[in-house]
């Protein structure tokens, strides 16, 4: 890894890394599966990571004490996106009434490297997003009267994903905490504004972090609920195939983001392991050998630390590893022709070893 590459850019691109990954997973569903299950799998993403991130999320950004669930919300939303590397911003009408506006370049496959993916995604998908999260803040807060309103959507040929927490102060029916008004879209007069954070609580090097984990655990998230959806042999597969396709699609880019500068070969592969997983915030290492093989070492594994296989839960599947290891073979043997790679043990308990060697 190049000593040049800051903790920021190296974070930023282990989110877009991650982002890619995340959403050639959702693209290789709807692929097999069809929409429909893409979309389900979808909110239960969402829903799981509002239950183990929502609460701890309010206090992190100071908004527990916010008096204004509508604010409280919308503010959330504005500001822990903005910290997953989402374009966001914020306009507060009243006490009662607050937008939250996901601009563009989209969110789908990642705001630093934008693409024409959002063309494969159905309405659905938001709606069932916002349905997941946004729409069930008020149950979550204890709140009855507290909707989202959903005015705007891109997949729907809108120009940004917009919408609005309002509270009634009434108690409302299930059906009217998530309502669709795509023929609101923005009001003219409205003074939106970007996201503010306290610099001496966060840091621009805790910001990127949390950029970098964000993405991270969506990947963990989406895996886990794509087993729980297709089983563990399928939703490997799909895993296999998105993480393959990732490495393809960037690893000019991680090459030159990470300074590997190797021509194509054992020394050059390793190095391409190895930023990989430093972009997603794993330690590892790497050793020579006398015989010419090189060894790479996770000694922790973020993937293992976040989402739904973090601790206390059941760890990523050994399985789910060796899909990463046969995605890898296949890329780093078309990028250096001639090296072989073989692995063994697991992430879980810092003992996974990744073999580089030359089959010439």
């Amino acid at each position: 890894m190049n000593d040049a590459t800051s903790i920021v850019d190296l974070c930023r691109l282990g989110g877009s890394l991650a982002f890619s990954v995340d959403n050639g997973m959702t693209l290789s569903v709807i692929q097999h599966h069809g929409h429909e299950v893409a979309e389900e799998i979808q909110f239960r993403v969402l829903r799981s990571h509002q239950q183990h991130m929502f609460a701890d999320g309010l206090k992190k950004l100071g908004l527990d004490k916010e008096t204004s669930d509508a604010v409280r919300c919308a503010k959330f939303h504005v500001l822990s996106n903005h910290l997953g590397g989402l374009r966001v911003r914020y306009a507060e009408e009243s006490a009662d009434k607050a937008w939250v506006v996901y601009d563009s370049p989209y969110w789908i496959d990642s705001p630093w490297t934008p693409s024409m993916s959002v063309a494969a995604i159905r309405p659905q998908m938001l709606i069932r997003t916002m349905q997941a999260w946004h729409a069930n803040n008020g149950p979550f807060l204890g709140n009855s009267g507290l909707a989202y309103v959903q005015t705007e959507l891109v997949p729907n040929g809108g120009v940004c994903d917009a919408g609005y927490f309002q509270d009634h102060h009434r108690p409302l029916d299930d059906s009217e905490r998530f309502v669709l008004r795509l023929d609101e879209g923005l009001p003219p007069d409205l003074e939106l504004q970007a996201p503010e954070l306290d610099e001496s609580v966060w840091p621009l090097e805790r910001q990127a972090k949390a950029w970098r984990n964000f993405s991270v655990a969506y990947v963990g998230g989406r895996l886990y609920w794509m087993i729980s959806e297709l089983g563990e042999a399928e939703a490997l597969r799909r895993y296999e195939h998105a993480f393959k396709l990732a490495l393809l699609q960037h690893r000019e880019r991680l090459a030159a983001a990470a300074g590997v500068t190797q021509e194509p070969g054992v020394r050059r592969a390793a190095e391409l392991w190895t930023a990989w997983h430093r972009s997603y915030g794993d330690v590892v290492t790497l050793e020579d050998s006398s015989s010419g093989v090189i060894e790479g070492l996770v000694q922790r594994s973020r993937l293992h630390e976040v989402g739904e296989f973090a601790p206390p839960a059941e760890p990523l599947p050994i399985a789910a590893e060796r899909a990463e290891h046969r995605a890898w073979a296949s890329v780093l043997a078309y990028d250096s022709p001639g090296v072989v790679t073989d692995a063994s043990g697991c992430m879980a308990d810092s003992n996974w070893v990744f073999r580089f060697s030359s089959g010439r």
